[in-house]
């Protein structure tokens, strides 16, 4: 999503539904995760019917630095649908999360939504509420933990999957 082509529509839209009034040049712009569902319905009304990825990365907590204030440990989402016309326009954005909280699911609106946020509840352990079916897609049912977090310990010992 980074350095996808600048969409006026979703800015228009974002600046004068949804308050949004920051769009950054490195990355989707932001969107307060109880309007998520409202933006997706919205912009599926005006022709962005494909359910193209979502993303979701986990962040430690940094303490303030040249780089920036301080960040709680916390989790973002990013979407992104496509218009199904030649040059479809594409419409992305992020979502911030806390630790505990949830997203609201998108899979009652888009079928290619369900087995990709299935991936990453599973991977990254970011939780889709009202999701149909949410469970783990990739591990084994009793696997302990996200292994797509940061502070999953990278030398995890497992079996060999075969």
């Amino acid at each position: 999503m980074k350095g996808a082509p600048k969409n006026e529509e979703l800015e228009q839209l974002l600046a004068a539904e949804f308050g949004v009034t920051e769009f950054p040049a490195d990355a989707p712009p932001l969107v307060d995760r109880t309007r998520h569902l409202e933006l997706a319905t919205k912009l599926k009304a005006l022709g962005y019917r494909l359910y193209v990825t979502v993303v979701a990365t986990h962040y430690l907590p940094q303490a303030a630095s040249k780089a920036g204030p301080e960040q709680p440990e916390h989790f973002e989402v990013a979407t992104a649908l496509r218009k199904p016309t030649q040059g479809g326009a594409l419409a992305a954005w992020r979502c911030k999360l806390a630790v505990g909280e949830g997203i609201p699911s998108l899979a009652g609106l888009f079928a290619g939504a369900d087995w990709q946020e299935r991936e990453q509840f599973d991977l990254v352990g970011v939780r889709f509420d009202d999701h149909p079916d949410l469970r783990r897609l990739m591990m084994p049912d009793d696997w302990e933990g996200h292994p797509l977090r940061k502070d999953y310990a990278i030398d995890t010992a497992c079996t060999p999957w075969r």
